[in-house]
């Protein structure tokens, strides 16, 4: 599957909706896109990955990389409603213990 990334906001959080699989193949595509958002002024910011079916170490381990460096500067990177395999994936690897995991957009 194809991957997709859309850009839209909730109230005034800024929110990259990720389409399909993360892997090392397209990585670069996402890191891009957070590290704009880094940039930004936003205290919180949030990756909807409810339509994300598969996430490799590569994916994790800039995940890792943005919430560190977010944290650094006192704001949040918020997952929003990962699903099956994802959500497995942060249970497995302790993640879901140091990222912020919501079920629904008013738990941001």
């Amino acid at each position: 599957m194809s991957l997709k990334i859309r850009s839209k906001k909730i109230n005034s959080s800024p929110v990259l909706e990720i389409t399909g699989e993360i892997t090392g193949e397209n990585v670069g595509k996402i890191t891009s896109k957070l590290e704009g958002l880094r940039k930004g002024d936003s205290q919180k910011v949030v990756v909807d990955l409810s339509k994300t079916t598969f996430i490799d170490s590569h994916g994790l381990g800039v995940f890792v990389y943005i919430w560190r460096l977010l944290g650094e500067q006192n704001r949040e990177l918020i997952f929003l409603n990962p699903q099956g395999f994802i959500r497995n994936m942060f249970n497995g690897t302790n993640l879901d213990k140091i990222f912020k995991v919501v079920d629904s957009e008013e738990a941001i």
